[in-house]
């Protein structure tokens, strides 16, 4: 039993065989702050419900003396739990609507964890940081990913996590793989080479995809990674000390 937010919540567990069904298609997924998800297919998914009602009553409290009767009448914990709420019954329905069409799924690598830490102490830009980092937590990139993750387990399916330092989505062209920087700012790919156009994150998710499926145009990124993983054959240490005590041939 838990008492939160002024209810109570009681957890009952149930042993099933859970069954869930899925579809034979292959999507790419870019997560972003702007828009929650693009998928390879050109579709976009808007962001789940902000906390800005959470914020107007932020504002209020600000306004109220502390402790007062009106400070008290307006409190936020019951607002918080239903926000809460409604942002993790978006991430099951999304991730299930994915999971229903879709039994590999490609999306980027991502240390939440790491991408959401306060500025560093006398950093000029604090208050960006502290806006990415909301930004950030209210669309709940890490629980979307967990969700994906079970959801197509229980499906049989494949959940690929692209490394984005190395295959670098947001810069490279799906169709030839020409790499070039972006600032944030640029928010349609257009390659210099080929001229293929599109929307830029729709064209992070469509580089992810062709990476998990090995297309020929990130073949060679792939090549490299899979070298760069691979186990080295080392001898042992007393295998090592027999070669150094051989003796070198007379000139």
């Amino acid at each position: 039993m838990l008492y939160r937010s002024g209810k109570w919540y009681a957890w009952i567990t149930v042993e099933c065989e859970v069954v869930r069904e899925t579809g034979a298609g292959a999507i790419g997924l870019d997560m972003g702050c702007l828009t929650a998800v693009a998928t390879s297919d050109g579709e976009k998914i808007a962001n789940p419900p902000a906390h800005s009602k959470i914020r107007q009553v932020q504002r209020q409290l600000r306004r109220k003396k502390k402790f007062s009767c009106r400070w008290k009448c307006i409190q936020k914990p019951k607002l918080h739990r239903k926000v809460a709420n409604q942002r993790q019954n978006w991430v099951h329905q999304q991730a299930a609507q994915i999971v229903s069409r879709s039994s590999l799924v490609a999306t980027e690598k991502l240390e939440v964890q790491k991408m959401t830490r306060k500025a560093k102490k006398g950093s000029t830009r604090k208050r960006q940081k502290t806006g990415l980092n909301r930004s950030v937590l209210d669309v709940g990139w890490g629980m979307f990913r967990k969700a994906l993750e079970y959801k197509l387990a229980e499906a049989g399916g494949v959940l690929v996590e692209v490394p984005t330092r190395t295959v670098k989505p947001s810069q490279t062209c799906p169709k030839c793989g020409y790499q070039e920087k972006k600032t944030l700012t640029e928010r349609t790919h257009i390659c210099q080479m080929c001229g293929y156009s599109c929307d830029r994150d729709v064209a992070a998710a469509q580089v992810m995809l062709g990476w998990a499926l090995g297309t020929s145009v990130l073949d060679d990124e792939r090549k490299a990674l899979l070298e760069k993983n691979a186990p080295k054959h080392c001898g042992s240490l007393k295998q090592l000390g027999s070669l150094k005590r051989q003796k070198l041939p007379a000139p």
